[in-house]
């Protein structure tokens, strides 16, 4: 099951909207078959992995919604983060403002109330709003999907 995040920063509201992990449509067939160009909205992308996919590579099982940043300008996206193997194909989201590879972030502690978002590679790196350079969020609202 998915869960939907609404994050702001805690200074002054920048934030995103953003489903994370996966429904229950989801299975790697559909994914495969159905929803990968949907998925990964970049047709560049979408051709890479189906030739991949074509040449005998598989969905590696950890697959899903996901929030990612730029780790140079700290913008905030919601991207379908999946890898192929056995070539350990990831997608490389370019940031639409710099153009550096978006990078995965994750949920880490923040003080009373707040959370903040780690860098997945480089978990000392967090998360800084691009707007004020806090880096605390409120989450407004939080739900499932499916």
């Amino acid at each position: 099951m998915g869960e939907m995040h609404n994050l702001r920063c805690s200074k002054c509201g920048y934030g995103i909207e953003a489903n994370t992990g996966i429904g229950m449509l989801y299975s790697e067939e559909n994914v495969v078959n159905n929803f990968l160009a949907d998925l990964i909205e970049d047709s560049k992308l979408t051709n890479q992995a189906k030739t991949l996919l074509k040449e005998g590579n598989r969905l590696n099982e950890n697959y899903g919604h996901a929030i990612y940043a730029c780790p140079n300008d700290f913008y905030l996206f919601n991207k379908f983060y999946f890898q192929l193997d056995p070539t350990e194909f990831v997608p490389q989201y370019p940031c639409p403002y710099c153009q550096t590879t978006l990078e995965r972030v994750t949920f880490a502690k923040g003080s009373l109330g707040t959370t903040k978002l780690k860098f997945i590679e480089e978990p000392k790196k967090f998360w800084q709003c691009p707007k004020c350079g806090n880096e605390e969020l409120n989450e407004i609202s939080y739900g499932n999907w499916d």
